[in-house]
């Protein structure tokens, strides 16, 4: 999810970037084309660039390093407050958690009976609230709920998750001003084209979308790194951290539109952090939510990875950016996919009917997800007319639908044969050996074909919209999905995908290590006659 948060707000950064960088360097040669496509001083654009992408990552640094200030200085060490019994027991778990840079406790009175972690990977801080300290000398009860909250804390500082918190800290704020940049910028450049208010909506609504599709990446990932911390201190006493999470008082519970404001909370429900302390596994088997976000972001690079590469390539190797950006694209959807369901695998425990279920299922939400996210990238010169975004022709959408749907249920598949002899997960790393490799080929060549596919009909679709363009088709579906499959033709490539579809889940059933079954040295001899 870090890795999508990152992906996501450079993204947008730097389309800004590129944009603005673009449109302030000066022409090298006499062009009459579109102000975009002129070219362009490579050094210009180059310092342009960096120069925008700081000027976007700067706020959140000074954000982050404010924040720092003002928490360390409203706070007081716990050594200098009159809690001298609980001074002594944080001291006791720190040296329990094993820590490589002991944090410096503190006292936040704004806190009440909270606890959080800040500051830098070289003097970390451990924030505590003056009514936590104060629970700890309410009984049994009571001090078992303050250790929870405490290891759960250190947790966070044991997981490093104070250097990903300070990276969320610089990209959260870069996302939301790059966001407020280009609508401004996206708002002058469509008043100046005269742009009539349905165009100028809809340039608005993908700006806002793309900008909340990367604030919820980021707090979906703080929601994970909770359930991890929570796992970690419930090691030590399962039944103080459910205490702390409220189990017996029902503090937890959360329906209706809790449940719906769930995706937008930094920090998971009490319900789900219950069933996740109680059930383990599910911290480990990603939701229909997670992996939407995922099919979405992938959807968005499509059409800006195509536009980058166009840049650099130029318009003569249109075929071949258009088969290297499927190919990357692919490989980084297919391992996330291929992934989630893996571990849905051996964690969730479900079984093969809702497996297949849950298979199908996934196949269609990644499909939706590239669909709409490659509606709400912001590039728009990949097919050269108007919006960017693949077609949404019946039969395309159909076959995006089919496709992902058939590659989530090889992957199923996959791991369901090396599962039989693999149970309890003894054995993954040879097993990623296996499949990974053979995965990315073959989610790799899927997406090029598809993206392909959608790129030419897209353009196709769009020239015969237009008023006075007469169409050389009146299938155009089904011709450019037959010009699509000349290019690629029988040859090795598709040949070789066949081959591996079939020939990888025949190998994991096979040399899968079946627990239970004795070596061969272990074995009694055979008896003689």
């Amino acid at each position: 999810m870090l890795i999508l948060l990152v992906v996501t707000v450079l993204g947008q950064d730097l389309f800004f970037a590129l944009w603005m960088a673009t449109l302030q360097a000066p022409v090298t040669e006499l062009c009459t084309g579109a102000p975009l496509d002129c070219p362009r001083d490579p050094g210009a654009m180059v310092s342009g660039t960096f120069n925008y992408l700081l000027m976007l990552l700067t706020p959140g640094i000074v954000i982050g390093l404010h924040t720092s200030r003002r928490r360390h200085r409203r706070s007081t060490p716990l050594a200098e407050t009159p809690f001298h019994g609980a001074a002594e027991a944080v001291a006791g778990l720190i040296r329990e958690a094993r820590l490589r840079r002991e944090p410096v406790v503190m006292v936040d009175r704004r806190l009440t009976s909270g606890a959080y972690v800040t500051g830098q990977r070289r003097r970390p801080l451990l924030m505590l609230g003056p009514e936590l300290l104060v629970l700890r000398e309410k009984g049994d009860h009571g001090r078992r709920i303050f250790e929870a909250v405490v290891r759960h804390e250190l947790a966070h500082l044991r997981g490093r998750d104070l250097q990903t918190y300070n990276v969320l800290t610089v990209f959260r704020p870069s996302n939301l001003f790059a966001g407020a940049f280009i609508a401004f910028a996206m708002t002058l450049e469509l008043l100046n084209r005269r742009a009539t208010p349905g165009d100028l909506v809809v340039a608005l609504a993908r700006a806002l979308l793309l900008t909340l599709l990367g604030e919820l990446i980021a707090r979906a990932y703080l929601r994970i790194r909770e359930h991890h911390a929570d796992l970690q201190a419930g090691m030590t006493d399962q039944e103080g951290l459910l205490a702390a999470l409220g189990a017996e008082t029902g503090r937890a519970d959360g329906t209706g539109a809790a449940r719906l404001r769930s995706w937008l909370r930094h920090h998971p429900m009490g319900i789900d952090r219950l069933d996740v302390a109680r059930t383990p596994g599910r911290v480990l088997a990603s939701s229909p939510g997670r992996v939407f976000l995922g099919a979405t972001v992938a959807g968005v690079l499509l059409p800006m990875l195509q536009d980058l590469l166009l840049r650099f390539y130029g318009p003569r190797d249109g075929s071949f950016t258009l088969v290297l950006c499927g190919l990357l694209v692919g490989v980084g959807l297919t391992l996330f996919v291929g992934f989630t369901l893996w571990r849905h695998q051996w964690y969730a425990g479900s079984p093969a009917l809702a497996r297949l279920g849950r298979s199908a299922l996934t196949g269609l939400i990644v499909a939706g997800g590239i669909v709409a996210g490659s509606w709400l990238a912001l590039y728009t010169r990949v097919s050269g007319y108007g919006l960017s975004g693949t077609p949404l022709a019946p039969s395309f959408l159909a076959a995006v639908a089919t496709a992902a749907v058939l590659l989530c249920g090889w992957l199923t598949l996959v791991g369901a044969q090396w599962f039989r002899g693999d149970p309890q997960a003894q054995r993954i790393p040879r097993f990623l050996k296996l499949a990974v490799v053979p995965a990315c080929l073959i989610g790799g060549w899927l997406m090029a074909g598809v993206w392909t596919w959608g790129v030419g009909l897209q353009g196709v679709l769009t020239a015969c919209s237009t008023q006075g363009y007469v169409c050389p088709t009146s299938t155009p579906e089904r011709d450019v999905a037959g010009a699509v499959t000349g290019s690629f033709g029988t040859g090795p490539v598709p040949v070789m995908v066949a081959l591996i579809a079939l020939a990888v889940p025949l190998a994991a059933r096979f040399t899968a290590p079946v627990n239970g079954r004795l070596s061969r040295a272990a074995r009694p001899p055979r008896r003689t006659p």
